[in-house]
């Protein structure tokens, strides 16, 4: 085990392998890994993924995306850079919605990608875990580098329309996680001993992200939460409720990665609630069978542009951007509501 301290200061200890960890479930046992995500707030599916699809994200993301000088969405800050990389030389800033790349350079990657996020394992564990005969992928991520996310539940980013709650997430491991690489943890039951923070008044995402996060960890100390960080190997997955807290721990030990996808799935019918506030239109494509939404899709022109002028501008393109999400907050009123446990809750507090 590797000892080390949770975000609100207390005692963790991490599975160094999976002889110090719980076994949880493989994917031919669906019913129980679901009774457990009901009431734990997530869960793991072991060897859920073909260690061979794996080792092809990864080697597709050393020949084709390492080295490439194509200005990408970044999970860490919303802003289009180039690679930049840590001292072990590992991918430093996280891609987002990786099924956005463009097919000329990057296409062979992002298929790669997507044949994980959408395999009919994938999709036979979110269907059973959502209650849906169908999903769909509604965000991705790649990571390389320990992240250091911060505690957060995913509805204060987006959740389902039909209910908050109704999304879950999964953290896909492309490698055996080293326990010292910034390991991904949950805490067991939050979806339903924490009530959501809402996207609203100071702790509105335009303007008050850090008071949010501020207020999160007040919040976790308040319930006196409890922490798993689960051992991955390669091809196994988390799952976990929007509702569930959660992040990452930053680095506790050098020279390792922690090479993984996130992905966030709703069911096929459901529209993406986006900041407790608006429903998020997207463009979507069918892929293996599942529908896959896109909101910066670099196959089209239009966004290539918007993506080379916010790389070469990005001081303008922020100013434009937080401007606009700042007027859109401010439109929205409590005459919106989202339902969470049978009962409406205002999108937003005024």
């Amino acid at each position: 085990m590797l000892d080390t301290k949770s975000p609100i200061g207390t005692f963790m200890r991490i599975p160094e392998n999976l002889k110090e960890d719980q076994p949880y479930f493989g994917p031919d046992r669906l019913a129980e890994a679901q009774e457990f995500y009901e009431e734990q707030g997530y869960v793991v599916l072991r060897g859920l993924i073909p260690a061979d699809m794996c080792a092809r994200i990864r080697s597709l993301f050393d020949s084709k995306v390492r080295a490439s000088r194509i200005a990408m969405l970044r999970q860490k800050n919303m802003r289009y850079e180039r690679n930049a990389f840590d001292e072990d030389g590992f991918l430093h800033n996280p891609i987002f919605n990786v099924q956005d790349l463009g097919s000329r350079s990057l296409g062979a990657f992002r298929d790669a990608v997507l044949n994980v996020l959408t395999h009919r394992a994938t999709a036979a564990a979110t269907s059973f875990l959502l209650g849906t005969e169908r999903t769909k992928v509604i965000q991705s991520m790649f990571f390389e580098a320990p992240a250091g996310t911060w505690a957060h539940q995913d509805s204060y980013y987006q959740d389902s329309a039909a209910g908050l709650g109704g999304c879950v997430a999964g953290w896909f491991a492309l490698e055996d996680i080293d326990a010292g690489a910034g390991r991904f943890y949950v805490c067991p039951g939050t979806h339903r001993s924490m009530s959501p923070l809402r996207n609203a008044g100071a702790n509105n995402f335009a303007t008050g992200h850090q008071a949010y996060q501020q207020a999160m960890v007040e919040a976790m100390r308040t319930n006196n939460v409890t922490w798993s960080a689960p051992f991955l190997a390669a091809g196994d997955v988390l799952f976990w409720n929007s509702l569930t807290v959660h992040g990452s721990l930053p680095a506790g030990r050098p020279g390792v990665s922690r090479t993984s996808l996130t992905a966030h799935y709703l069911r096929e019918g459901d529209a993406m609630l986006q900041f407790h506030n608006r429903i998020r239109e997207q463009k979507t494509k069918l892929y293996d069978g599942m529908t896959v939404g896109l909101l910066h899709d670099q196959d089209l022109l239009r966004n290539r542009v918007v993506r080379e002028a916010a790389f070469h501008f990005p001081k303008s393109y922020m100013t434009t951007r937080r401007l606009a999400l700042q007027a859109l907050l401010a439109k929205q009123t409590a005459q919106q509501t989202w339902r969470l446990g049978g009962r409406a809750v205002p999108a937003v507090s005024t």
